[in-house]
């Protein structure tokens, strides 16, 4: 290969190829795993090199060369696959692979809007420098492929529409960890900060999306999930749809109680008009749910609930059934049934359950 040719940097600037780079690289991500292959990453990069081409492009041909290898036989491939996405992640992140002082870093986001300046307000830089040394970045390598595939989607800090990250993994769970405690006294809130990054960091304690994704940022979600009640007025069924678009924009799941909406046919203003029933009324929530994301995160998701004993509960349990048509199906909700009390106790002891229509 023309050893002349030139690579281009992610700063913009040109040096000249160098292959044993490549290699050292790949031969780092494979330190400690079994049945892995350098040389085999290589040959399966297939990488055509041409002057002027991209050291970012070259990392990713690598990174897939990797990904592709992980079978059954040879699972420590996506480690080492993971551990390449790392080392890119951390120079899109940060130019660098290792990564900056915790407060430099926070500093640096607050200022592009990116974090939420309560963190600069709630700590000192005293707390920040022991938090700093609460982090282990190696647990970076723990990952597999998959999950820094997840991390890179999901829930790492960035512009979603130019796909630049700001952040790695640590610094999400630290700062996840600092948010939540913030509250806290001064003189205990650090050792509930470590703790619980210890524990999320090395996954003892799974953490919901939007709180992985939200908390440390100006949105501030702190909610997972968000139950909305809704009345039977339409002033308040306009409201739930209201609040639905607003927490689905957040980041937040979205539980209805909508039982309360009346039966089709029902009288309204004294029998002035009949009402449209259930189903209309879901298909608005339906829409709101659907009209944002969770924050660019994934797609807005709804459970709605209603009472066993509704008027309208044969219609209302085969509303996600492929069979039917539109006009009569609402397929993009979950559903839960609602019991009560008295149901559970005559269920429990065999007795019988009878539903009474009032008149």
């Amino acid at each position: 290969m023309n050893q002349s040719l030139l690579v281009t940097k992610r700063d913009g600037s040109k040096e000249r190829i160098n292959l044993d780079k490549i290699h050292r690289v790949i031969d780092w991500a494979a330190e400690g795993l079994n049945n892995v292959s350098v040389s085999q990453v290589e040959l399966r990069s297939h990488i055509q090199f041409y002057d002027g081409i991209k050291t970012a492009d070259i990392h990713e041909t690598i990174i897939k060369a990797a990904a592709d290898l992980i079978s059954r036989d040879a699972p420590d491939y996506q480690y080492l696959a993971a551990r390449l996405a790392i080392f890119h992640l951390r120079k899109k992140a940060y130019g660098q692979f290792e990564p900056p002082k915790l407060l430099d870093h926070v500093a640096r986001m607050v200022e592009m809007g990116k974090y939420d300046k309560h963190l600069l307000e709630d700590y000192t830089t005293e707390e920040f420098e022991q938090m700093d040394s609460f982090i282990d970045h190696w647990r970076d390598m723990n990952f597999s492929y998959a999950a820094v595939k997840q991390l890179e989607g999901k829930y790492l800090v960035q512009n979603r529409v130019s796909g630049e990250i700001y952040e790695s993994a640590q610094f999400l769970y630290i700062l996840v960890a600092a948010c939540l405690f913030s509250n806290y006294p001064r003189a205990t809130r650090l050792d509930y900060v470590k703790r619980f990054y210890d524990a999320i960091s090395t996954f003892k304690i799974s953490l919901p999306t939007p709180i992985m994704s939200g908390v440390r940022t100006p949105t501030r979600q702190f909610s997972s999930c968000v139950l909305i009640e809704c009345g039977d007025s339409l002033d308040s069924i306009n409201a739930t749809s209201s609040a639905i678009v607003k927490y689905v924009s957040q980041r937040a799941g979205i539980g209805i109680n909508a039982g309360r909406i009346r039966a089709l046919g029902s009288p309204i203003r004294g029998g002035e008009a009949f009402h449209t029933g259930c189903i209309p009324f879901y298909k608005h929530f339906q829409t709101a749910v659907k009209s944002c994301s969770q924050g660019g995160v994934r797609g807005g998701a709804a459970t709605l609930f209603y009472p066993m004993w509704h008027l309208e509960v044969e219609s209302l349990l085969v509303l996600k059934n492929n069979r039917g048509v539109e006009g009569n199906r609402v397929r993009h909700m979950d559903y839960g049934v609602q019991l009560n009390r008295l149901m559970y106790q005559r269920l429990i002891k065999n007795e019988d359950i009878t539903p009474v229509q009032s008149v």
